[in-house]
């Protein structure tokens, strides 16, 4: 009798714990709750500090029009300025290539959007979940797969916002980990403030990598 009803809160446990499709969409509800993001069109500022491996203070400005799927990236510290559309890249300012940049477009057109990038993105999103605690903030686990990439993504158990995430590239050991911290407020949205990053293998400790933060935003405009 003691075995049989211990297995049935074993599968109400279980059963209990939400997809990880239900999380995501309270989540998106949280960040963006009149569905702003796909139409976006901001400057949006950042300041990135970084120790390791290598040290960097940058300020950026990323602009997103979202709706014409327009990205432009500003590094104001070395006057590096490159304009990505859909389908093509211009170098405005600076000696860097379209090539040496490319990983900027979709870096933080992801990283500034999350979650709400995560809708309509190629991953696979898993239906099992974890209840688990990320930097001892109690919150629910959900699993997304992308081509060369495992990422795990917290989000708070009473308010559904991101907590931190987690990925691995090409599947290697070393992976990064990012704890997001505040809220601003940008266009009605409420998106994560401030990220910051280690970087973690199974046999050393995690090693504090830096952190970047939104300071502050504008409208884009363009004649693009």
């Amino acid at each position: 009798m003691i075995r049989s009803l211990f297995i049935v809160f074993i599968l109400f446990s279980c059963g209990s714990l939400q997809s990880g499709e239900e999380i995501l969409r309270k989540s998106i509800t949280f960040h963006d709750p009149e569905e702003k993001w796909g139409k976006l069109q901001e400057k949006i500022r950042v300041r990135s500090d970084f120790v390791y491996p290598n040290t960097s203070l940058d300020g950026l400005m990323i602009g997103l029009d979202n709706a014409k799927q327009l990205v432009s990236y500003y590094n104001l510290s070395f006057d590096q300025e490159i304009l990505f559309t859909d389908s093509t890249c211009t170098v405005i300012s600076g000696d860097k290539t379209c090539e040496q940049a490319a990983w900027t477009k979709n870096f933080y057109h992801f990283i500034l959007g999350l979650p709400m990038t995560l809708k309509n993105d190629d991953g696979i999103i898993h239906e099992l979940t974890l209840d688990t605690t990320f930097h001892g903030i109690p919150s629910y686990r959900v699993a997304i797969d992308f081509e060369k990439e495992n990422w795990h993504f917290y989000f708070d158990k009473v308010d559904y916002h991101l907590v931190g995430f987690a990925f691995n590239k090409n599947f290697e050991v070393k992976a990064e980990e990012i704890l997001t911290e505040e809220l601003i407020e940008i266009d009605g949205m409420n998106l994560p403030k401030t990220r910051y990053w280690w970087i973690t293998t199974d046999s050393l400790a995690p090693i504090y990598s830096g952190k970047d933060e939104i300071i502050g935003s504008s409208t884009w405009v363009h004649t693009y």
